[in-house]
């Protein structure tokens, strides 16, 4: 099955869809029994690069410093899915701010909108968005009343592989979920975006040398969670094996009869777990 590229489209809806309401000035509060949220439209300078647009999703109110947790969202490529953009998580991001934390979930782009070219080009993109990203954890971690020290991140699909980038290098994420991503950046790139003879993969894969997510998961020990479907058309069992092999303390969650999106028992397993991992449970 070919997954192709399409613009993002992110409509105001998602916003109504977990209770909330878009002012003009892009700000919308969803009223809970835990506390009220608000949710932010943002957009973040980025050096060198184009800006990120996000949503901020946080606690209504002052905060103390570092009483607040921190979680940034990366979310899936899947077309023509609605939610292959920050959307996904949104109704995540106000569970977890009903709790004590601050959310932020970008909209990624690579390889959302960008084209994939089979050559060095295609890391310079990973390396691009992986500095989006980082920019994205630093704004996150700006908000007032964020302990650095209790920050995660949570991703699925290709927001899963830079997920891990994120995690592995900064070492105040306490927690990384993994949700459906590939071992390495090479293997979706050459199935399902570019065309290559199957002699020049070897050579492609390693031009990601130190980039491919299953070599960067190690760190968390564990404290990072891998979710799995069993009928993921695009995961095989050779992929979550490695993923065992490189990180044996890993929390391990296979769905049965599940596919790529995952599914509401997914939702229901990581979302305590997060807290817990955060210490808002």
């Amino acid at each position: 099955m070919k997954r192709s590229l399409v613009t993002l489209s992110l409509v105001a809806a998602c916003l109504a869809a977990v209770g909330a309401s878009a002012s003009a000035a892009g700000i919308g509060h969803h009223a809970t029994t835990h506390r009220t949220v608000i949710v932010q439209d943002i957009s973040i300078p980025v050096p060198g690069g184009a800006p990120v647009d996000a949503w901020l999703v946080r606690p209504d109110g002052p905060s103390a410093p570092r009483t607040l947790a921190g979680v940034i969202y990366l979310h899936w490529l899947e077309p023509p899915a609605s939610t292959q953009n920050r959307s996904e998580f949104l109704d995540e991001a106000v569970t977890v701010a009903e709790h004590g934390a601050v959310a932020i979930l970008p909209d990624l782009t690579f390889p959302w909108t960008g084209t994939v070219n089979g050559d060095r080009r295609d890391v310079d993109a990973v390396k691009a968005q992986e500095r989006a990203i980082r920019v994205t954890y630093e704004k996150l971690l700006a908000q007032p009343g964020v302990d650095p020290t209790r920050t995660a991140v949570v991703g699925h699909d290709y927001g899963a592989m830079y997920g891990s980038l994120l995690a592995a290098s900064e070492p105040n994420i306490r927690a990384e979920v993994y949700m459906s991503g590939d071992a390495t950046w090479s293997n979706w790139f050459f199935n399902y975006f570019v065309d290559l003879p199957p002699a020049a993969l070897s050579a492609y894969n390693a031009l990601f040398k130190g980039l491919d997510p299953v070599d960067n998961v190690a760190r968390l020990r564990s404290h990072l969670y891998l979710q799995w479907g069993d009928a993921d058309p695009f995961i095989a069992q050779d992929v979550r094996d490695a993923f065992s092999a490189a990180n044996p303390q890993a929390k391990v969650s296979v769905y049965q009869g599940v596919d790529h999106f995952l599914d509401q028992s997914a939702k229901d397993d990581r979302i305590p777990w997060l807290l817990g991992q955060l210490g808002l449970g």
